[in-house]
């Protein structure tokens, strides 16, 4: 299932997009699925970090800093996500730190997106796009094995 690094990335941001439509929707166990949500974002801030940042931080010092930002994100959201999951899903203030907690998410997708994954698609070739991919696949299924979540 190997693809190139760009691809898996956008990939698993759709993923989590689903996720966050299904708990605002109030569909299934809510704790069940933050669980889902902090085991991929885990499996996914880690194998970003890991293999795709360290990658990004060789172009140049403006991506350097950029991933470094990146990461700093990571952290934030996993927080956040922590918060969520101490607080009951029927509790006051959840949906608005749900909200919050997307919003963050998603603005980090947007950005990525936007700039550093097209950065990291003309600064490398293909080949060397793929052998990222299947270096940040090889964590993040490893991370959510360790989650039990199995892809």
């Amino acid at each position: 299932m190997a693809s190139d690094a760009v691809t898996l990335i956008t990939n698993d941001h759709r993923i989590m997009e689903q996720l966050f439509e299904r708990l605002r929707a109030g569909e299934g166990d809510r704790q069940l699925l933050l669980d889902e949500c902090a085991a991929r974002l885990t499996a996914h801030s880690h194998a970003e970090e890991q293999k795709v940042y360290p990658v990004l931080a060789d172009l140049d010092a403006d991506a350097r800093e950029e991933a470094h930002r990146g990461a700093d994100e990571h952290h934030e959201a996993e927080r956040m996500l922590h918060d969520l999951q101490r607080i009951s899903p029927q509790g006051p203030g959840f949906d608005d730190r749900l909200e919050t907690f997307i919003a963050a998410v998603r603005h980090h997708h947007e950005h990525e997106e936007a700039e550093l994954l097209p950065a990291l698609r003309e600064a490398l070739s293909p080949e060397r796009l793929a052998e990222v991919g299947a270096d940040f696949e090889e964590v993040r299924i490893v991370e959510l094995a360790v989650a039990g979540i199995r892809v």
